[in-house]
């Protein structure tokens, strides 16, 4: 790895805190604002425009094959919000798991059949271990609760090369993948809070830690992360939240800053993998 922070550079400025970057099937990217805003980013340009709001914390995005955009909100109502690409209408996904309520939705990944999967990361307490990982059907509605046990504020997840679910959990700091209804550790991350991960084209995850500010690079079937790029200052990459590849060869990558107001990108030498873009059932 031979990138530094000299070689990151601003893809757009000006966002309301971007907690979440997200490719759409269209080559934009997509990013949230902490007063609802729901972002569309030109990466030719740097032009950006706000093409929706829900009123609420824009969290994790993704998408289908519409180009809908799928948004983890937490607001005054948490739950999946389905973002038209048209006309920006906000209509509710999911807000319900196991018939109660949604607490903290924080970051969804689509599985290729158009199941999707998303954290609820609980409480912000660290005497509480109340996340849970959840499944909704395609087209949306009550989401399936994985019994996995105490999860101490899942965060950033993604589908592996096998499409199963990997996550992170923020304040036990670790990696872990799902193999039927057990979570098995793919890597500790001892002394950083980790945030967002992204599928690497080899099967690795590349990790971005919202404290220390660092990307980190997981190798195919876990094992010890390698620091990619780090920011001892915290004047580069603030709160790096979430990451996503874009761009010809997905070579380029996309680091959203909660602790900023724009988002950035830099070639690191790694590829990603795609991301799904499911058909889903008419609505």
């Amino acid at each position: 790895m031979t990138a530094t922070l000299q070689d990151l550079r601003v893809i757009a400025a000006g966002l309301d805190h971007p907690e979440a970057v997200a490719l759409g099937p269209d080559g934009m990217l997509y990013a949230g604002g902490e007063a609802g805003q729901v972002y569309r980013i030109d990466v030719q340009t740097g032009e950006f425009a706000e093409i929706a709001n829900t009123g609420g914390f824009v969290l994790g995005l993704c998408h289908d094959a519409e180009g809908a955009v799928y948004v983890c909100d937490i607001g005054a109502e948490p739950g999946i919000k389905r973002v038209d690409p048209a006309d920006g209408t906000v209509t509710a996904y999911c807000t319900s798991a196991g018939g109660g309520p949604l607490e903290t939705p924080n970051f969804a990944a689509f599985a290729e059949d158009g199941t999707l999967w998303f954290t609820d990361s609980g409480t912000e307490s660290l005497e509480i271990r109340n996340g849970r990982l959840l499944r909704v059907p395609p087209g949306g509605g009550d989401a399936e609760v994985l019994p996995l046990g105490e999860l101490h504020f899942p965060n950033g997840m993604c589908l592996d090369a096998a499409g199963r679910p990997v996550f992170l959990e923020t304040f036990r700091p670790r990696l872990s993948v799902v193999v039927g209804n057990q979570a098995t550790v793919l890597c500790e991350l001892e002394g950083t809070s980790p945030d967002g991960v992204a599928l690497t084209a080899d099967g690795g995850f590349l990790v971005s830690c919202y404290y220390p500010f660092r990307l980190m690079l997981v190798p195919p079937g876990g094992g010890d992360a390698e620091v990619v790029l780090d920011d001892p200052t915290g004047i580069h990459i603030p709160m790096p939240t979430n990451v996503c590849f874009f761009g010809e060869g997905l070579r380029q990558v996309a680091i959203a800053s909660l602790g900023g107001q724009v988002v950035k990108s830099i070639d690191l030498g790694i590829a990603g993998a795609p991301v799904h873009y499911p058909e889903l059932p008419t609505r």
